[in-house]
């Protein structure tokens, strides 16, 4: 994406590091710090991990749905990150502290399926087997984090064990096709011609520039 460059985010990601060991560093050598501390600790480490997610989902899209994953993973890792500073500095008193909460848990179920799609997707060139197990994998963990998302959108939401039981076999099949595709793509035999899918096999089309044989 033109707006934000795998760099810039890097850069970020080893700022936020940096300040978290800085930081981890001085509460072991000086303990007994307030609640201040803590908060600012927090702070970080969800910097850390927001620029994580953003660093996975950033880059060159392959294609349209890579996009959509990229730009779903970027906007719920910053929507992700801004809610969960305010439940950690906002009073578990106040009315808003829920809704943060539970913005920021349905931010995460986001981000982390937008990345898992934008680790799985670019992997869709391999085998044509892989394609259809790649495809379906995603559908899985979507749907997945669809149905996990309803108990942080839904206050009281308990439907039952069925429920469970459904998001319990998304998840392993999604945990299953994550695995398929990476064997597949690693050991699935290819043709010594068909290095690149889609690119034309046999042309017998000269090179420019060649010289022909002369009789």
């Amino acid at each position: 994406m033109k707006w934000l460059t795998r760099k810039s985010v890097l850069r970020i990601v080893v700022v936020s590091l940096l300040a978290t060991a800085a930081l981890g560093i001085i509460s072991v050598l000086w303990p007994g710090f307030g609640s201040i501390f803590w908060r600012i600790l927090a702070t970080v480490v969800l910097t850390d991990a927001a620029s994580l997610l953003v660093l996975a989902c950033a880059g060159p899209a392959k294609s349209a749905p890579h996009r959509v994953a990229q730009v779903a993973g970027i906007l719920g890792a910053c929507l992700g990150l801004v809610t969960g500073i305010g439940v950690v500095w906002v009073s578990e008193t106040n009315v808003a502290w829920d809704g943060m909460l539970r913005a920021s848990v349905v931010s995460l179920i986001v981000t982390v399926t937008s990345t898992h799609a934008c680790l799985m997707l670019p992997l869709r060139p391999a085998p044509r087997i892989a394609r259809h197990v790649v495809t379906g994998t995603v559908l899985c963990t979507v749907a997945a984090a669809e149905l996990m998302a309803n108990y942080a959108m839904f206050p009281g939401f308990d439907p039952g064990i069925g429920y469970l039981r459904a998001v319990a076999v998304l998840l392993i099949l999604g945990a299953l096709g994550t695995i398929l595709t990476l064997l597949l793509r690693r050991f699935w035999p290819r043709h010594p011609n068909t290095a690149l899918v889609g690119a034309p096999v046999g042309d017998p089309s000269p090179t420019v520039g060649a010289k022909l044989p002369v009789p």
